[in-house]
């Protein structure tokens, strides 16, 4: 299969939103689900998602087949550090359909995004990963991520 990436197209941000929401509610443990009211935070979510997409600094690159059907997408943008100010790309998400995962579909975007990233003039880009999300940390691990730090919850309730 040939795939191709390039920006989105306004008509592909609304899916991409619906499916950074859905994906973001599904790494929520059954707990944290319990706690919250899922139309409030989507609602509040995609009220997020429209504020930070329209940024300069963002952008949504998708990946198509041949025929442009739509396989994935990585949305990038400017992170900084809140130490020292430093900006750097962060990846706010990525998503490949199912059923088409594990064929350098992923690889391909992330790629994608470090060309933007560094034609952009950072000089790292940074991501979060589920502790729980496997896959995710093999395709990054591969890319040369590497884990700095460790995102700890205690849960008091």
């Amino acid at each position: 299969m040939k795939v191709n990436t390039r920006r989105a197209k306004d008509v592909e941000i609304a899916l991409v939103k619906e499916i950074s929401i859905r994906t973001a509610w599904e790494r929520f443990s059954d707990e944290q689900r319990r706690e919250l009211d899922k139309e409030t935070w989507s609602r509040r979510m995609g009220e997020l998602f429209d504020m930070m997409v329209k940024k300069e600094s963002h952008e949504v690159f998708v990946a198509e087949d041949e025929k442009q059907a739509f396989l994935g997408y990585v949305w990038v943008g400017e992170g900084s550090n809140p130490m020292t100010g430093t900006k750097h790309g962060y990846i706010y998400d990525v998503f490949v359909k199912e059923g088409l995962r594990r064929k350098g579909i992923g690889v391909m975007l992330m790629e994608k995004a470090e060309r933007y990233c560094r034609e952009t003039g950072y000089h790292e880009m940074l991501l979060l990963v589920a502790i729980n999300n496997q896959p995710a940390q093999k395709l990054y691990v591969k890319q040369g991520f590497k884990a700095e730090q460790t995102y700890m919850l205690k849960r008091l309730s």
